[in-house]
Parts: C-alpha cells; sequence; structure tokens
C-alpha cells in the first residue's frame, strides 16, 4: 500500500510558475500606466515584496494592509507618485491571473498522481488570484479540497493553517498518511513540520541553507512520483 494517502500541494513555484507570471505581470502592469518597467526595477520590487510576505506569514500584518501597502512602499523607495498603490496592486493582480501558466507537465502530473491518491492545495496568497489562477491553467477541478489563506484568515507555516486544512478534507486520514509538497522551506516545510506530517521541498536546485530539514528534497515536482515509489516500496 502507498505510505501516503494524501498529497498536499502548494501553487506558486511549485505547481504554478510564479516567478514568470509575477515578472510579466509587473512589466504589463507599468505599461498599463504609461511607465516602463526594467529588470532592475524588477529586482528591487521582488525584494520589497517579499519583505512584506514575511511580515505576513510572521502575522505582523494582515490581507487588508499586505494589499495596502506592498505597492506603497515600493513606490516610495522608486519615488513614484503619481499612481494609487492599491489600485496598482488591483490591477497587478489581474495581470497575474491572465498571464499565469502551470509549468509544463503540471496538469498532467496532478491527474497521474490523484489516480492513486487524494489531493489538495494549500497556499498562501489573495483570493482574488489563486483560485482564478488554478481555474486559468485547467486545473481547478482537480483537487479534492483547496485552501487559500485570504479565505480563512491564517497563513502557512501557522499551525492553525493546516488543522483548518486538516479538518476540511474528506475523512482525514492519519498524519502519518500526509505529504506536504511545496517550495517554501519556511511556509510549506516547516508548517508542515509543526503540524507533525512529513514533507517534500522542491529546491529548484537551490541550496538548503536552514535549519530546516524536510523529510524529502527533489529539484522539481516532477520528482515527486519518485517520492512516492519510495512510500510504495517501505
Amino acid at each position: 500500500m502507498n505510505k501516503y494517502e494524501w498529497l498536499l500541494f502548494d501553487i506558486d513555484n511549485t505547481l504554478l510558475d510564479f516567478s514568470k507570471a509575477s515578472k510579466e505581470s509587473l512589466f504589463k502592469t507599468f505599461l498599463d500606466h504609461d511607465m516602463v518597467c526594467t529588470e532592475e526595477i524588477y529586482k528591487t520590487y521582488n525584494i520589497e515584496n517579499a519583505k512584506v510576505w514575511i511580515d505576513f506569514e510572521n502575522k505582523k500584518i494582515d490581507t487588508e494592509t499586505l494589499k495596502r501597502i506592498r505597492f506603497a512602499g515600493f513606490f516610495d523607495l522608486m519615488g513614484i507618485n503619481k499612481i494609487n498603490p492599491f489600485d496598482f496592486n488591483t490591477a497587478y493582480i489581474e495581470n497575474m491571473v491572465a498571464v499565469s501558466e502551470a509549468y509544463t507537465g503540471a496538469v498532467e502530473l496532478i491527474q497521474k498522481v490523484s489516480s492513486s491518491h487524494r489531493v489538495s492545495i494549500i497556499t498562501n496568497g489573495l483570493k482574488e488570484a489563486q483560485r482564478p489562477r488554478l481555474a486559468r491553467v485547467g486545473m481547478i477541478e482537480m483537487f479534492d479540497s483547496i485552501v487559500v489563506s485570504d479565505e480563512i484568515g491564517v497563513a502557512k507555516p501557522d499551525v492553525r493553517f493546516f488543522e483548518y486544512t486538516y479538518n476540511s478534507i474528506p475523512n482525514p486520514p492519519d498524519k502519518s498518511k500526509i505529504l506536504v509538497v511545496g517550495d517554501n522551506l519556511m511556509s510549506d516545510i516547516r508548517g508542515g513540520q509543526n503540524f507533525g506530517v512529513d514533507t517534500c521541498w522542491v529546491s529548484h536546485k537551490k541550496e538548503n541553507l536552514s535549519n530546516v530539514k524536510p523529510t524529502f528534497m527533489i529539484d522539481t515536482v516532477f520528482e515527486i512520483e519518485s517520492v512516492l515509489l519510495k512510500g510504495l516500496k517501505s
């Protein structure tokens, strides 16, 4: 029998290419506002945006604050004062949905693993973006449950996020039968560990410089099949 019965997948940079969509969306939203984005601007945005999301995951700010401030601080830094940052954020999210793509083969991967496992989505993200993005790439109907942090008021790695996820899935199995699959060592891997389930880090060939030690480490999500095969043999 499979060791794991239920797989909890992150979305961004796990199944969907968030880095590509974020970049395309920022460039397009700048263009929509009669401005030009550059690689340097995009790099600065990534740094500032990451700070805001870390504050969100550490419960220093809520979602509505995140929406208000993530472009406000970035605009202040860049000396941009002719655009309402909240309106820019709204346009950015709309563009993000429009350009989102799954990694090539990700749809087929979920179809395959869902033939032998139950599968769920666990994502930190905005309600305006996450389900519409899954719908755009044709994955919205493929999961047994979908949990979006913005919809429940708590985010990974908070144990309450995982408790909510566990309680929301039909006939939840023993925790030993659950595997979290994600690219973020803090929100996905540490969060899963704190809840007491096994974890699989999608590293994208990055070195693990943290003290977080996942149960499994793979370079891309497509190696999850080999992990599940190990579970089948154990």
